[in-house]
């Protein structure tokens, strides 16, 4: 699932797994992940998508890959691995994307609410894990 070298994950993960579990799609839809670090941090990088690879599989989605954007400012719009997420989301078969976290689309308000949209306006989902928890708790 993910590293033990990274704990906040490890703690996503399990509460995660707490989730009451619906029954998956008839057939999987293709989601995309996204992960973004303000610096290089490949091991962190790897063990978030590990969790997207699994959390997909867990409820029955299909992921296709994961982009990555390393050593990049949250208050950045210009950046390749998301360009590259919103091009694959314009395809037919896209569903949707997953993100760990609403910080890896930006710590900034204003940046995520715009990034968000972005996504939307391919006609796809976005889905944030650790959102996911906090509407089941709220």
């Amino acid at each position: 699932m993910t590293s033990d070298a990274f704990p906040q994950l490890q703690v996503l993960a399990s509460k995660l797994l707490q989730l009451p579990l619906v029954d998956p799609p008839t057939s999987a839809e293709m989601v995309y992940g996204y992960v973004r670090t303000n610096t290089v941090q490949p091991a962190y990088v790897d063990a978030c998508a590990d969790l997207l690879t699994w959390w997909s599989s867990a409820i029955g989605l299909r992921l296709g890959t994961v982009f990555r954007d390393h050593g990049v400012a949250g208050t950045a719009l210009i950046r390749p691995g998301f360009t590259g997420l919103l091009d694959v989301l314009r395809l037919p078969q896209s569903a949707g994307a997953l993100v760990v976290e609403g910080s890896h689309l930006s710590g900034s308000a204003a940046v995520a609410k715009q990034l968000s949209s972005e996504i939307r306006r391919t006609a796809s989902t976005l889905r944030i894990l650790a959102d996911e928890l906090a509407e089941v708790t709220a």
